[in-house]
């Protein structure tokens, strides 16, 4: 029975720590069900603001995913080399880089909203865009994108390492939710009905620290949400069960004791 007690206080303990360390994606969920979503043209700015459209390529045009060659607004390239430890194999990061350019987003209110994607908090979903192993090649232009980089795909004696490189992009016409801080900046005059007149444009950004957290991924707002809310639920209930198993180990103990 004691040995049931030590394994539910560790699955406890465990449970416990991916609670914890899901607690600001919890607090991020709670702040994302409170925002309601604004219209960009009558987002007021100054203040956190959520909108929802398509992504626009701004004036400052677009970037190239390094691997798959694809246009996108944003891309965040991972280069992760297969190791072994003992028995044990992993994929170590070897390499994690992000490069974009400011963009805009088209809700068919009548307006565009800008995106600063500087220091966001992008929230994508993995994808392979190429692997290479023992057979398997890194192609001419991974090879060379790896080389600039002072990476190579094979190692002391020529043979190639087992690599897999991942893209996450956001590329025009994308779905597009942002949650975040705005301001308002002037924009292209508008017609009031009865003349031309300064306009404004509504700009979103990332500020300093929780409370300036910029949110923007593909995902809608109910797949964001229910994304959020799963490691810390997963994490309770990994604690809950490690607390009826240690529960459990200690009245059998006692039970046993008293018979």
């Amino acid at each position: 029975m004691i040995g049931l007690v030590i394994f539910g206080g560790i699955i406890f303990i465990i449970g416990a720590v991916i609670a914890l360390v899901n607690m600001k994606n919890y607090k991020r969920r709670e702040r994302i069900i409170a925002t309601p979503t604004s219209p960009i043209a009558q987002a007021p700015g100054n203040g956190f603001v959520e909108i929802k459209g398509r992504i626009v390529p701004s004036e400052q045009g677009l970037v190239q995913a390094p691997f798959s060659g694809r246009h996108c607004v944003w891309v965040r390239v991972t280069v992760q080399e297969l190791r072994s430890s003992g028995r044990n194999s992993y994929w170590h990061t070897v390499l994690n880089e992000v490069d974009g350019r400011p963009f805009m987003v088209d809700d068919g209110s009548g307006q565009q909203a800008r995106v600063m994607p500087q220091n966001a908090n992008v929230i994508l979903e993995r994808g392979v865009a190429a692997t290479s192993g023992t057979f398997n090649d890194a192609q001419p232009h991974i090879q060379a994108f790896l080389h600039s980089r002072g990476l190579k795909s094979t190692g002391f004696f020529g043979f190639n390492k087992s690599m897999r490189f991942e893209e996450e992009l956001l590329s025009p016409n994308d779905p597009l939710y942002a949650l975040g801080p705005s301001r308002r900046e002037a924009g292209p005059p508008v017609n009031d009905g009865y003349r031309m007149v300064p306009g404004s444009m509504l700009v979103m950004f990332a500020g300093v620290g929780p409370e300036g957290e910029l949110i923007l991924t593909n995902k809608t707002e109910e797949q964001l949400v229910s994304k959020l809310l799963w490691g810390f639920a997963g994490g309770l209930i990994c604690a809950g069960i490690g607390l009826l198993m240690a529960i459990g180990g200690i009245a059998l103990a006692a039970l046993e004791a008293v018979m």
